[in-house]
C-alpha cells in the first residue's frame, strides 16, 4: 500500500514541477484602464491582419502565441439525409497579428446584438431605392407626368431614405473596421509578483 501512495505522490509532484502557467493578454485604453483580459479558457473573437476571422476558446498563451480551439458546426449530407456535424480545429498565431478585438457587448462572432442594429440601414436602402424604381416604372408605364400629384416630392423622400441608409451603413462599417485605440499588453505568467 505504501509504495503505491508514494508513487502517486511523486507523480503529482512531477506534474506540478513540469507544468507551466499560461500567459495572458490585457487590453487597455489610453488612460491605462483595463477593458478586457484574455487568459487560458477565455473566448476570443477578432480579426487578423490577413483578413481571417478567429472565434474560439483560448487553449494556451505562450511565447507571444495564442493557441485557439475553434468549432465549426455544419449540416452534412449522409446516405440517409443530413445531420449536424461539428468540426474542431486548432489555430495558432502571434498575438501581434490581431488587428481587431471584438470585445464589446456582442454575440459569439463579434456581431452586434439586436434586430435594429443589424437591419435598419439595409431596410432603408432597399425600401427607399425600391420605392424610387417602382415609382419611375409606374410613371413611365402609365405615361404620367413626374410633376403631377407631387410625384417629385415622393421620389425625393424615397431617394433621401435610401441615401440616409447608405450613409448610416458606411459610418457603421467605418467604425467597425477602424483601428482600435487600445494598448495590447502581453503579460508573462511568472512576471507578476504579489506583495503581502
Amino acid at each position: 500500500m505504501k509504495p503505491s501512495i508514494l508513487f502517486f505522490f511523486f507523480i503529482s509532484i512531477a506534474c506540478a514541477a513540469f507544468s507551466q502557467e499560461s500567459d495572458f493578454i490585457v487590453l487597455k485604453k489610453k488612460n491605462n484602464r483595463t477593458v478586457k483580459t484574455y487568459a487560458e479558457g477565455s473566448f476570443l473573437s477578432g480579426r487578423l491582419y490577413n483578413g481571417f476571422d478567429v472565434h474560439g476558446y483560448i487553449r494556451l498563451i505562450r511565447n507571444d502565441s495564442i493557441y485557439l480551439v475553434q468549432q465549426d458546426i455544419k449540416l452534412m449530407g449522409t446516405e440517409f439525409g443530413s445531420t449536424l456535424d461539428t468540426v474542431t480545429y486548432r489555430v495558432a498565431f502571434d498575438y501581434r497579428q490581431l488587428m481587431k478585438f471584438n470585445y464589446e457587448n456582442a454575440d459569439a462572432f463579434g456581431r452586434h446584438k439586436g434586430f435594429a442594429v443589424l437591419t435598419i440601414p439595409g431596410l432603408m436602402i432597399v425600401g427607399g431605392s425600391g420605392f424610387v424604381i417602382l415609382e419611375l416604372i409606374n410613371g413611365l408605364y402609365r405615361k404620367e407626368s413626374f410633376n403631377a400629384n407631387n410625384r417629385l416630392v415622393s421620389l425625393g423622400i424615397g431617394a433621401g431614405v435610401a441615401l440616409a441608409g447608405a450613409l448610416w451603413m458606411h459610418a457603421k462599417n467605418k467604425k467597425e473596421n477602424g483601428k482600435t485605440k487600445l494598448n495590447v499588453v502581453y503579460v508573462k505568467a511568472g512576471s507578476i509578483q504579489f506583495k503581502p
